[in-house]
């Protein structure tokens, strides 16, 4: 029981697993408990997670030994235990850089693992426990335990992986909107904060404008407090997501503004039962031109990076020459990298492709 409550209590750890682990190497019993979320490859170390004082053991295994190992890739879903697949003797003659490994770290004498795959994510989740000299090898009841707990390993297994993917997506947005430098925010009809991502977090502190009060986004000139009022109570009460943005200007310090998209935002669960209407803000300097940088084109269009630093160069004022100048390569190479940008854009002159990337960057506040 304790295995099963330490195996969901420990998605919502800060790193994730090490309970679950530190259970299993209890429950079962083993050693070197580890759970490899992303195996290492050549020139990728993978993910894995392990107990403190496992550290030289892996680091060894994510640099070479991985390569060598045949306990790596398991048959889905089946419990196996390495002494059942191969004598030691075997496993020596076999694989020898990898039984040196096993006495070397912990004199292993025998593991037990399950792979179990995610399949709406294609997350693969490698879970592996080990005996040491001494200990008798794993047989049928530790063999029972991991199969009686796979069913929960795998619901527990994809509720982290979607998770995980969802952040995953939200790191990306929110990266994208860092270098288009847009701050976004989710507020209740109020103007109470309920999410908002790094660049409006900044902006806020900064109180240039607008700035928080009680958890409450506040504009410090009246006139557009006034207008963000209204705009939020307008918002709020459209029929949903797929009414008509409106805009507005925030006055800041001087001459300087603020542009403001606000659009409706549909209230979902996770705002909780208080949050009757939730609006999107978008918030972007006025007076600052958008940056058009190659991860905002790679974002945008598809562009590979090559491509995307080249058609960042020509939008920024260079010409294709200075282009290929600068980034060292042939004109040659330039013009074949710049006819692949054409093609991924749909446009056939630079002109036409410069334009094409401006007005798209500003399209987020048409």
């Amino acid at each position: 029981m304790r295995l099963i409550d330490a195996l969901f209590a420990c998605t919502l750890e800060n790193p994730p697993w090490v309970s679950f682990l530190e259970a299993m190497e209890q429950y079962i019993p083993c050693h070197h408990a580890t759970l490899v979320l992303r195996k290492p490859r050549s020139g990728d170390p993978g993910v894995l997670v392990t107990l403190e004082g496992h550290a030289d053991a892996i680091v060894a295994l994510q640099e070479r030994v991985f390569e060598a190992s045949p306990f790596l890739e398991l048959p889905e879903g089946e419990v196996c235990i390495l002494s059942r697949m191969m004598s030691e003797a075997e496993l020596a003659d076999r694989h020898p850089g990898y039984y040196e490994y096993l006495h070397t770290y912990g004199q292993v004498t025998d593991l037990i693992g399950l792979d179990l795959a995610e399949p709406v994510t294609g997350m693969i989740f490698r879970l592996r426990g080990a005996r040491r000299e001494g200990e008798p090898r794993f047989g049928e009841r530790e063999q029972k335990i991991l199969e009686a707990l796979a069913p929960r390993l795998r619901t527990a297994f994809a509720i982290y992986a979607r998770f995980a993917h969802q952040q995953y997506q939200l790191s990306v947005l929110d990266d994208a909107a860092e270098q288009l430098a847009v701050g976004c925010l989710v507020l209740s009809q109020d103007g109470r904060v309920l999410l908002k991502n790094a660049v409006a977090d900044r902006w806020l502190a900064q109180q240039d404008g607008f700035r928080l009060w009680n958890g409450v986004v506040r504009c410090l000139d009246p006139q557009s407090e006034r207008l963000l009022r209204t705009t939020l109570a307008a918002a709020a009460a459209s029929e949903g997501p797929g009414d008509a943005a409106r805009s507005f200007r925030i006055r800041r310090g001087g001459e300087r503004h603020w542009s403001v998209l606000v659009r409706p935002y549909g209230v979902r669960a996770a705002l909780g039962e208080k949050t009757a209407s939730a609006v999107l803000l978008l918030v972007r300097d006025a007076d600052q031109k958008p940056e058009v940088s190659a991860g905002v084109l790679v974002e945008l269009f598809g562009l590979t990076r090559a491509e995307a630093v080249l058609a960042a160069r020509l939008t920024n004022g260079e010409s294709l020459t200075e282009a290929a100048q600068s980034l060292d390569i042939s004109r040659y190479t330039a013009r074949a990298q710049l006819s692949a940008v054409f093609a991924k854009t749909d446009t056939h002159r630079q002109p036409q492709l410069v334009s094409h990337i401006l007005n798209t960057v500003n399209s987020v506040w048409a």
